[in-house]
C-alpha cells in the first residue's frame, strides 16, 4: 500500500532534520578540533617562551645524551604549565640521527619532529587529527629536537559528549517530526474532506482531481494500531474521490460501504444489490478473524491482479485497500 499522508510528512521532515543535524554536527566537529588543537599550541607556546628556549639552547651542551639531560632538567621544572602526564608527554630527539635520547619509551617519529629537525618549529595540524605534538628545535652546541605529544583524549572525550548531544537531538527530532507530522496529516486530510464536499455538492465529475490528491485523504482511511476510527462520516464523504479501491465491511460478511475504484476492480456493484457480500466481493478469500489486525494478500479479479490490505477498524469492523499489484490505476 503507498505510504500515508503522515508517513510522507514524517520521513520528509525527518530526512530535513537530519541534514541540518548533519550540517550542524560537521560544523561543531570541525570547531571542536580546531579549538582543542589551537589551545595545545597556545599552551606549549605559552610555556616553550623565547626565554626558556634561550636557556634550553645554552644547555644543550656536550655529547647529544648530555645535551639531552641537560634540557630535561630544565623542561621538568615546567611539566606542570605543560600539564605533562598520561595524556601529554614529551621526548627529545637528536637532530643528526633522528635517535630518540629522552623522554616518552613509546614516542613516535612525527612530521612535526622532522620539521623541527630542520630548524622550523613544527605545529600544523590536519583538521581531525587523532593525535596532536608541537615539535621545536634546540640550536645549542647539540642540535635536539624537543617534541611535546597530546594524544588527544580530551578532545574525544568532547567528541564522545557530542555524540551523546546528537543521538539525543536524533530522539527529540524524531519525536518532533512525528507530532507535527500529525498535525499536519490531521490538516491537510480536513482539507480534503472539505474539498471533498465541496466537489460532491457541485455533482460535475470534471472538477475531479487527476493528481495525488488522495494521499491526503488517505491518512482518513488507514488506522492507527489501538486506535479506533472514529471519522465514518469523513470516510463516506471521501470515498468517491479514492482511486485507491476501498471497502468496508463487518465480520458477518456483509459490506458497509465501497468505492467506485473498489467496484471497478472487483467487479461487482453495490447498486441494485440488497445486501452485497464479503464473499461475493472478494472471491475465494477466506474470512479475516476477529483476532487478526492485517493481513496482506494478492488475487487475480476481474482481469486485474490485485493487492489487498486488510486491517481492522473495530473489533468486529474492517477495512480492505485494494489497488493494481503493478502500482499503476486502473
Amino acid at each position: 500500500m503507498r505510504k500515508t499522508l503522515k508517513q510522507k510528512l514524517t520521513v520528509s521532515l525527518l530526512l530535513t532534520a537530519l541534514a541540518v543535524m548533519a550540517i550542524v554536527s560537521a560544523s561543531l566537529l570541525l570547531g571542536m578540533a580546531r579549538y582543542s588543537s589551537a589551545q595545545f599550541e597556545d599552551e606549549v607556546a605559552g610555556v616553550l617562551t623565547v626565554d626558556l628556549l634561550s636557556e634550553m639552547n645554552t644547555g644543550a651542551t656536550g655529547t647529544a645524551e648530555s645535551a639531552a639531560y641537560n634540557v630535561e632538567q630544565i623542561l621538568e621544572a615546567y611539566a606542570g604549565q605543560l600539564r605533562l602526564g598520561v595524556d601529554r608527554t614529551y621526548s627529545i630527539w637528536d637532530a643528526a640521527t633522528g635517535e630518540r635520547l629522552a623522554g616518552a619509551e613509546d614516542a613516535a617519529l612525527t612530521d612535526h619532529i622532522v620539521t623541527a629537525m630542520q630548524g622550523e618549529v613544527g605545529d600544523h595540524f590536519s583538521l581531525l587529527p587523532s593525535g596532536m605534538d608541537v615539535a621545536v628545535p634546540i640550536t645549542g652546541e647539540a642540535l635536539l629536537v624537543l617534541d611535546i605529544t597530546d594524544d588527544g583524549s580530551d578532545m574525544r572525550s568532547m567528541f564522545a559528549m557530542l555524540a551523546l548531544f546528537l543521538a539525543v537531538a536524533l530522539v527529540l527530532s524524531l519525536m518532533l517530526c512525528l507530532v507535527l507530522s500529525q498535525m499536519f496529516a490531521g490538516a491537510f486530510a480536513g482539507a480534503a474532506v472539505q474539498a471533498a464536499k465541496e466537489l460532491r455538492e457541485s455533482n460535475d465529475r470534471s472538477l475531479y482531481p487527476a493528481g495525488d490528491w488522495e494521499a491526503m485523504a488517505s491518512a482518513m482511511y488507514v488506522p492507527e494500531m489501538g486506535r479506533k476510527n472514529d471519522r465514518k462520516e469523513e470516510l463516506e464523504t471521501l470515498l468517491p474521490f479514492l482511486r485507491e479501491g476501498y471497502v468496508r465491511f463487518n465480520l458477518d460478511g456483509n459490506i458497509l460501504a465501497i468505492n467506485e475504484a473498489a467496484e471497478e476492480m472487483l467487479g461487482v456493484s453495490i447498486q441494485g444489490e440488497e445486501t452485497l457480500t464479503f464473499e461475493k466481493a472478494f472471491q475465494g478469500v477466506p474470512m479475516l478473524k476477529e483476532n487478526q489486525s492485517m493481513v496482506r494478500g494478492r488475487l487475480q479479479q476481474n482481469g486485474y491482479t490485485l493487492d489487498v490490505t486488510f486491517v481492522a477498524l473495530e473489533p468486529d469492523v474492517f477495512a480492505a485497500v485494494i489497488y493494481p499489484a503493478d502500482g499503476g490505476t486502473v
